[in-house]
């Protein structure tokens, strides 16, 4: 049985995005509607949208109108990594500089007994992102009704 994951740290456009690229990534150079991906994911279009138009801009992706048109990625799947993506996307929406034991900044007045496995663990997720790529995505394997 496969443990259940949450990262923590990642928002929900997020990990809708991560979701969607697994599509694209997974048919390099064939352009993919954002409706399908969408729909496939049960995930609400306008968002993806945004999101997608969010990797346009960072390079992540090229889109095209019209008949066979879509979104493809602008490079190999091996050459995106997820911390280029999380950054395209505004980054996590973990309570930036927030105390994860305290209502307080970070390091105001000290800090918490987390502090240090806090800053360790965070550096351990960003180096694994670094090194994660799109080309890592996998599709979920659909359930059989």
């Amino acid at each position: 049985m496969t443990p259940d994951l949450n990262l923590v740290g990642l928002s929900q456009p997020l990990r809708h995005a991560l979701q969607a690229l697994a599509v694209v990534a997974a048919h390099p150079g064939k352009a993919q509607e954002l409706t399908g991906i969408a729909r496939r994911f049960s995930l609400p279009e306008s968002a993806l949208a945004k999101s997608f138009q969010s990797l346009v801009r960072a390079g992540v992706l090229n889109s095209r109108r019209g008949p066979n048109g879509g979104y493809r990625l602008d490079r190999p799947p091996k050459e995106v990594t997820l911390a280029e993506v999380i950054e395209a996307l505004g980054g996590s929406d973990r309570r930036h500089g927030r105390c994860l034991l305290e209502e307080r900044a970070c390091s105001a007045g000290g800090t918490c007994a987390l502090h240090a496995a806090a800053v360790e663990a965070d550096e351990r997720m960003r180096s694994s992102l670094r090194s994660l790529t799109l080309a890592d995505l996998k599709l979920p394997k659909k359930s059989k009704k």
